[in-house]
This record gives structure tokens, sequence and C-alpha cells, in this order.
């Protein structure tokens, strides 16, 4: 109970939300507000426009328990303000440690005080997900900042007038702004209110054990204390708590975890969407009564998901063919979730980057080249999985949490023996399984049933309905046109002109390319590896 108690101290009067600011020359208080009332969607509980030295910060709330106006941000300590967007776990701690002392439970107040304490090294410090810009009243300047994944997004850009702005979605730049660039994560940005040059905080640069066979038992071990305890610091215990569920390994272990940690009489409730007779809901009832959920499904049409799509891209911002596929049938379930009354759920995006989920990663021909790709997709995360789980569910006011991010997991994670990651090290019923380090890890104390513990990969546009992705392609192709094509006409006509699909993902990388066979299907969809286990175990 004490346990329990802690986290439930830990995430009083926590909020997600939309920032907003404009920093200069007679910055525009009517335009800022009417700018940032463009990402609403992010915090509909709660709206501040606060005047900051040289400009207005704008601060959409959403209140996920505390609905005080103790949690209204901006926060200041003396001559500095702060608004962040995100959470920030260890912030007890951090408040003990630097003898910080807030009014209120919000996790983000400390970080003003903080900061005046700690300079430019805060984000190395600060656990979470989060984006968040500081002024300094006195000199003028701003900190900007982003976390270690880009899990929280954040832009940057100016006006004709050289006025520095910022924002969570990128809607609200596109009529003011004529630079608009995406801030990358695990940068920070120190100086006069302008696009100035970055310095870099956090490092891909981990080392990976060499292999040994006999340090399988204790990595074991240490991977499956790590997924609790990354689970365990985001739960937020006041009841109920909701779950994204497709029924997946990945979720359902986030699930699977929150049960064991909560306890059998904790409210749980789990989610998940799909195309009638979807593959997802079969397996999502099996977790659901495995760990005794309450749970909610949600039956789409295709028509549904194609009459939305030009919508899922105003609000996700992209024109990516994944990510859109993946957005749609979240974007609808993030409005079931939040008629239902929910505000925060958890899910179970990053696994297969860090831990070689993918099924293409069956053809990795040695450690190097799979520690390489990993890395790769971890550093682009922001522009799709991330991207797409932040804005989906928050165009609903919807916020999400996303254990397999969390930094202590992932040094873990990207630490150990590359070889224990491919999907040749481990076999399941004969055949070699990607993620299968992880499934042993986590194959103990009954946490999930067999048949969904040893699962194999699907997409999630997959696994929510094979029809769906047929239907889309049919669709685009009765227009003579293409996925690709039509989605960026409908970004672009939402003035939206940031790039955000690196040229080098617009298809599999060179470096995966190579790894193929030959007539291997070029389309993203996991469908594209139908016989990969089988293939790929008979020349094991």
């Amino acid at each position: 109970m004490k346990v329990l108690k802690r986290i439930q101290i830990l995430f009083e009067g926590v909020p997600m939300c939309g920032i907003f600011g404009c920093l200069g020359k007679n910055c525009s208080r009517v335009l800022c507000v009417e700018s940032s009332h463009k990402q609403i969607h992010r915090g509909p509980d709660d709206f501040c426009c606060r005047a900051v030295n040289g400009g207005f910060f704008c601060f959409t709330r959403l209140n996920v328990m505390d609905r005080t106006v103790r949690g209204r941000q901006p926060f200041q300590h003396q001559r500095f303000i702060a608004m962040t967007n995100g959470e920030v776990y260890n912030h007890l701690q951090l408040e003990k440690e630097y003898d910080i002392t807030v009014k209120g439970h919000s996790d983000c107040e400390l970080i003003p005080e903080l900061y005046s304490k700690v300079g430019t090294e805060l984000p190395k410090i600060l656990d979470g997900m989060f984006a968040t810009v500081i002024v300094d009243e006195d000199s003028g300047d701003v900190f900007i900042a982003r976390d270690h994944i880009g899990i929280i997004p954040l832009y940057w850009g100016t006006d004709d007038e050289e006025r520095l702005y910022f924002s969570s979605e990128m809607k609200c730049l596109v009529d003011v702004c004529t630079r608009i660039e995406i801030f990358p994560p695990r940068k920070y940005y120190h100086g006069p209110p302008k696009m100035g040059p970055l310095k870099t905080w956090y490092h891909m640069d981990w080392s990976p054990a060499p292999y040994e066979p006999s340090m399988e038992p204790l990595i074991l071990d240490t991977i499956y204390e790590a997924m609790k305890a990354a689970v365990a610091k985001m739960i937020p215990c006041d009841s109920p708590n909701g779950f994204l569920l497709s029924g997946g390994l990945d979720s359902s272990l986030v699930a699977g975890l929150a049960r064991k940690i909560l306890g059998p009489n904790h409210e749980i409730h789990t989610f998940t969407i799909g195309l009638e007779n979807a593959p997802d809901f079969a397996y999502a009832r099996e977790v659901a009564e495995h760990i005794g959920s309450h749970h909610h499904e949600f039956t789409y049409s295709v028509q549904d998901g194609i009459d939305v799509i030009p919508e899922v891209i105003r609000k996700v911002e992209t024109y990516n063919v994944t990510t859109i596929r993946a957005s749609t049938p979240q974007y609808l379930l993030a409005k079931m979730i939040n008629s239902w009354g929910f505000k925060m759920v958890m899910s179970g995006e990053g696994a297969d980057e860090s831990w070689g989920g993918y099924l293409y990663f069956h053809y990795a021909p040695n450690d190097e080249e799979l520690n390489l790709e990993m890395i790769e997709k971890l550093s682009d995360l922001h522009y799709y999985d991330c991207l797409r789980t932040n804005k989906s569910m928050l165009s609903s006011g919807i916020e999400t949490r996303v254990p397999f991010l969390d930094p202590n997991l992932l040094n873990v994670c990207m630490s150990m023996p590359i070889r224990m990651k491919h999907p040749k090290y481990i076999t399941h019923n004969g055949r070699p399984i990607e993620k299968g380090i992880l499934r042993k890890a986590c194959d103990r104390e009954d946490l999930l049933p067999k048949s969904v513990l040893w699962r194999q990969k699907e997409q999630f546009s997959d696994a929510v309905g094979y029809g769906w992705i047929d239907a889309i392609k049919q669709h685009f192709t009765s227009m003579s046109s293409s996925e690709a094509v039509e989605h960026q006409k409908v970004f672009e006509s939402y003035k939206y002109k940031t790039n955000t699909v690196p040229a080098r993902h617009t298809s599999y990388s060179p470096r995966v390319l190579a790894w193929l066979p030959e007539g291997t299907s070029q389309d993203p969809s996991a469908r594209a590896f139908t016989e990969i286990h089988k293939s790929v175990a008979s020349t094991s």
C-alpha cells in the first residue's frame, strides 16, 4: 500500500497540454491566442495566455487528475518562467535532492527553480517525456529542450520580422511563420530568442556487451525488473487505469505488468479497435480475460476510416503512408476512449525499434548491421510512431504513456549483447521469433497467455484487419493515384510545408534493401513477410 500511495501522490495534478509562444518585438497577444487555439484539443480543460519578456506564453491544459489552478502553467521561479508539455517521473526525487518546495502537485512545477540551479544540464536530469521552454525575464534569453526520443512533439519557427515562435503542433505556426522546423529530440537551444545553433544533450552511444552465453539468466532477470520499473513509474494509481490493447506482445506486456504491480483488485480498462473479425480482437479478449480487465472493443468500417483520413492528416501532421494507415484507427479509438471518460492510457510503442521486433530484422546478416538499424529506427521514431500516438490520441484529449521508451529500460536493452536480440537467437515451435529475449524474460509469473506471449509480430495497421490496407490501396487506385501522392496533397492543402517524412525513409533504407531477398514486396506492411518464419527456419 505504501508503494501505491507514493505512486498516487506522484501523479496528482499531472497535466498534458499544448504549449505555444511568441518571443520578439511587438508580439500580438490576439494572434497568439488565436494561433494557440488551433491545438485546443491537446488541452480542452483550461487555457492561459501570459505576457513574458518580449512576448507571450499560451498554455492549453488537459487536467488528468487535479483540476485546481495550482497546476496551471506557466510556472515561475524568480526571473525564470517555464512551460512544459509532458511528464517528469522523477520530480519528487529532484525536489528532495535540490531542496525545491512546490505549492501544488504538478510534476512540472519544479522546472523553473531547477533550471535556476542546474542551467542547461536540466534535460539530463529529467526522467520523462517533455518539451520545455524557459524564459529569463531579466536577459530575455530562452532555453528550449525536447526529450531523448521525441515522444512529445515540438516545432519552432520565425516570421518575416524574425520573431521566434514555438508550438506543440505545426498547425499553430502555418499562418504566422515564414520558416517552420521540427525542433529535434535530444537537443536544446540556449540564447536570444531566435532559431540559433542547437546542442545535443542525449547521445545514442550505447556500448553493447559482448556475447557470453552464461550471462543469459542474469540478463533475463534484468530485463524483467527493468520492464516492471518502467511500467510502475508511469502508472497513476488513481482508479481506473486505461491501456491500449492490440493483443500483440508489446501492449499486452504493459497491461499484464500493470496488473502485477497494481494487484488483483485494482480496476483496469483495456481498449481495442479493429474491422469486423480483425486478428486483434480474439487475442485482446484473451489477454483481457487473463488479467481481469474491463475490456472495451470498437469496430469500425473501411468507409469510416477512409472518411476521416483527411482529418487524420490534419491532426497528425504527416503524409507518411504507414503512419496514416495506423493513425486512422487510433484516431477513431481515441474518440471512443474520450467518450468513456478516460484521459490517460498506456501503450506499447517503441518495443519493435529497441528489441528488434520488425519482421525484416530476421534478415539482418550480423550483429553490427542489426544494431545500426535499431539505432536508426529509434533516432527517427519521432517522425512516425511517437508522432502518431501523441497526436492521434491527443486529438481527443487522451494522454499516452510509453514504458518501452523509458530511458532506463532503453539503456538495459541497448547495452545487452546484440546477438540476443537477433530473431535467430531464440526459436519457438522450431522457428526463430522476433523479440525472443524479451518474450523469454517475461515468460514468468503467469504474466500472459502463451498464445499471446509468443505471437508473431503484426503491424498495427494489419492487425486491425487485413481488409483495411487492401481497401485503402483500392480506394486510391480507383482515383488513378496512390496513398503517398494523395496524402501529400491533403497535407499541403493545410499549408503544411515542413517535411515530416525524411527522404531516406520513403522506402526501406539501402541497408535493409541489401538484406532482403530479391522480389520482396516494398509495401511496409508486415504482410510482405508472411513466409518469413518458414523461410528463415529452413535456412537457420
